[in-house]
């Protein structure tokens, strides 16, 4: 093989294999998706905001109540579902610090709570109160990118690897991180993992300009 062929094949293995990295696209989507996220998130201290229920900022200091028929097999949307599970949060939150707990009565045999946020729990708190109480924490910062999926026309999906910054404590407890299974990202910092996997998608316009669609940070998780 003379010469000529051999640079010809070095490069088409050199282009074959750039493209399987890159998912034939040359954008550098490691600074794109740290921006993205800094975007959203730029006190890094709300990638992700967790549910506790309800309760607005004037309905502090707020006493639980208690609405009989509950079973675990209940619709989510059930409002008899709804109010045990935010009795309960509120009980787990407060244990890590985030709400003070004073018995103030009982309804039969059952004691009521009254709750209200400590100086802890409004450093986490969403000041916006989306959806009523929410605590959100941590910041993303983007490792490397694992691939740049193209299969689907136009809407490319990219694939990375992660760490998180700001993480308390009190999402450490197994009691609360398992309360929102339907992420696991928080699972996983939870569990005290030190490199999380994220999803980012695109859209394509037809001048080839990328919009993201669906990022990491920014997400509430009921």
């Amino acid at each position: 093989m003379n010469n000529q062929k051999i640079k010809h094949s070095l490069l088409s293995c050199s282009l074959i294999l750039l493209s399987l990295l890159t998912g034939c696209d040359n954008t550098d989507f490691k600074t794109r998706i740290q921006e993205e996220n800094d975007w959203y998130n730029p006190d890094g201290n709300r990638a992700f905001c967790l549910r506790v229920g309800k309760i607005f900022k004037n309905m502090y200091p707020y006493t639980i109540k208690y609405m009989a028929g509950y079973h675990e097999d209940m619709n989510y949307r059930d409002p008899i579902y709804i109010n045990h599970k935010l009795n309960y949060r509120l009980a787990l939150y407060a244990k890590e610090g985030l709400f003070t707990e004073e018995l103030v009565g009982y309804d039969g045999d059952k004691p009521l709570y009254r709750y209200d946020l400590t100086d802890e729990g409004r450093k986490y708190i969403d000041k916006d109160w989306w959806g009523g109480t929410n605590f959100c924490f941590g910041k993303v910062v983007v490792e490397k990118i694992q691939k740049v999926d193209n299969q689907w026309k136009d809407k490319p999906m990219v694939i990375f690897s992660y760490h998180m910054e700001n993480v308390p404590n009190w999402i450490k407890n197994k009691d609360i991180y398992s309360l929102y299974k339907g992420n696991g990202a928080i699972q996983s910092v939870g569990e005290g993992k030190s490199l999380l996997t994220g999803i980012q998608y695109y859209s394509k316009k037809s001048d080839g300009t990328l919009i993201l669609r669906v990022g990491v940070s920014g997400k509430y998780l009921l």
